[in-house]
């Protein structure tokens, strides 16, 4: 007899144990007495020993029916709570979802969506990697994270991802800069600028440095950068023209700087949402990632 056949046993045997009457025990779980009586000698037939000393007017314990009763009790409430924790996942009033993102989305994308989120399903706990992009993929991969934010690339992943929406390349510069008054930017022209850049080996920097290298068009940095902050920074002193994406507009307007779309059409990345391939999400991360989704196409 498995333990899951065995709980209607023990419900059985701790409501007779509580009630010490067969009779009162059957009314109490909505059955018969006889059909109490054969769910109680199947449960002694299992254990090899007796719970219960019968007499005319009711039941009590044996000295085993004693002993075992606490485990029968912890046995049953465990199964209840593991009850309740499942469907509490199912209605996500429980749970947790993980994201790994680059700290502009970290700090543009992420936050309202997981304000909507956390209104939607307050119990799940949302954890946020705010990791340089290469470590996105690596924190997918190993199940540190559910989701990942990352550029999409020409090389091959073992991950599932899914296109969330294209980021142009733009420019950033401080208002008074000459190329703010150009009427149409080009990237030869922007390539003569002091320019402000991601640093070497960076994904978003290394696609467009692939696509203007197709165009004959190479970009000298003055200034290479790890964080984007920094690039706003320099660009607000007119040290140089940041070279981003359309993504990091409200960072460079709050810094008071002009974002001037270049070429046309404009070069662009396309972001891309991560998940390890195999299985389906849990709810949580499944609803995380739809409003994700939702909230990338609006």
């Amino acid at each position: 007899m498995t333990i899951k056949s065995s709980l209607p046993e023990l419900r059985v045997f701790i409501t007779l144990a509580e009630s010490g009457h067969f009779t009162r025990a059957a009314e109490r779980l909505g059955m018969s007495q006889s059909s109490l009586s054969a769910s109680l000698g199947k449960l002694e037939t299992l254990l090899g020993t007796r719970l219960f000393d019968r007499h005319t007017r009711g039941c009590r314990l044996t000295d085993a029916g004693n002993a075992l009763l606490p485990a029968a009790h912890r046995l049953v409430a465990d199964w209840d709570q593991w009850l309740v924790d499942a469907r509490d996942f199912a209605r996500f009033s429980r749970g947790r979802v993980s994201v790994a993102a680059p700290n502009a989305q970290c700090a543009m994308l992420l936050p309202p969506v997981i304000r909507r989120f956390r209104d939607s399903h307050p119990g799940v706990r949302v954890t946020v990697h705010d990791v340089p992009e290469h470590e996105v993929h690596a924190l997918v991969r190993s199940g540190a994270a559910d989701l990942g934010i990352a550029t999409a690339t020409e090389l091959r992943t073992d991950l599932v991802a899914t296109p969330l929406y294209a980021d142009e390349f733009v420019l950033a510069m401080h208002r008074e800069h000459p190329l703010a008054r150009a009427r149409r930017l080009d990237w030869p022209e922007v390539a003569r600028e002091a320019l402000i850049g991601y640093l070497p080996g960076n994904p978003v920097r290394r696609l467009l440095e692939d696509e203007l290298a197709a165009r004959g068009i190479q970009l000298a940095y003055a200034y290479e950068i790890a964080l984007p902050w920094t690039m706003m920074g320099l660009a607000s002193e007119g040290l140089g023209v940041a070279v981003v994406t359309r993504a990091l507009r409200p960072l460079a307007q709050w810094h008071g700087l002009e974002v001037r779309a270049v070429g046309s059409p404009p070069l662009a990345r396309t972001l891309t949402l991560l998940r390890a391939p195999g299985g389906s999400p849990s709810p949580a991360v499944a609803a995380f990632r739809d409003e994700l989704l939702k909230t990338a196409v609006s």
